[in-house]
């Protein structure tokens, strides 16, 4: 398929265009000027690859969790561009993004290693959520550090976007578990990754929704 993704859940900015199995991205670290950026950001994408929207079979986006208006704007522009051309949206957890390039770019993995992804919630509070290889479909959470759960001993890896802070917050037992920690964004380029798995499923523009986690904005927050 031809996938066009974005994502804007943290301060990073991507895009990625796949085409005949081949898959091109651009990020930009600017978080106050993700709306800006994004439209010229997949017309050089589309330049570069000599394709079309007419020759996209859909659109991929970074639905959360993460920043309130970076959901917010990729959201909007996977929409409008959907409608635009007649093309279905794959909404694409953040968390699960930054879990697929773990388990594709780490080398010699025990089978049981588990993701634990992290990104920074504000208010003492991180969006989390615990992946295994075998699937990357589970329920994000919104939590302090000290109240997350992770239900196997297996080793575990923390990655994801400001988690510093809170990896020494957590449960003793799950510490205990931590074979390693990395600073990991959420990637287009997972995304198309994960969209062409099958583990996600598309759906029509009309149903495409932000997944917020935690309702509640918190006022003055810096990421959005």
């Amino acid at each position: 398929m031809n996938l066009l993704a974005i994502d804007t859940s943290t301060e990073l900015a991507t895009v990625a265009l796949s085409t005949q199995g081949d898959i091109v991205s651009e990020e930009q670290n600017s978080l106050r000027q993700h709306a800006q950026l994004l439209l010229p950001m997949i017309e050089r994408l589309l330049g570069q690859t000599e394709l079309g929207f007419k020759q996209l079979d859909a659109i991929v986006f970074g639905c959360g969790p993460g920043s309130f208006t970076g959901l917010r704007i990729a959201c909007s522009i996977a929409k409008a561009l959907a409608y635009a051309h007649d093309l279905p949206l794959y909404p694409v957890s953040s968390l699960a993004a930054i879990a697929h390039d773990v388990f594709q770019t780490e080398l010699d993995l025990l089978p049981d290693t588990q993701v634990l992804a992290m990104i920074d919630a504000r208010m003492q509070q991180a969006y989390w959520a615990v992946f295994t290889q075998d699937s990357l479909l589970v329920q994000e959470k919104v939590s302090a550090a000290t109240d997350i759960v992770v239900s196997s001993a297996s080793p575990l890896i923390v990655a994801g976007v400001g988690f510093e802070a809170y990896a020494v917050q957590l449960p003793e037992s799950i510490q205990a578990q931590v074979i390693k920690q990395q600073t990991a964004y959420p990637s287009a380029r997972a995304m198309i990754q994960l969209a062409e798995s099958g583990q996600f499923k598309p759906v029509s523009a009309a149903e495409a929704l932000p997944v917020y986690v935690r309702n509640q904005i918190t006022q003055g927050e810096s990421r959005g």
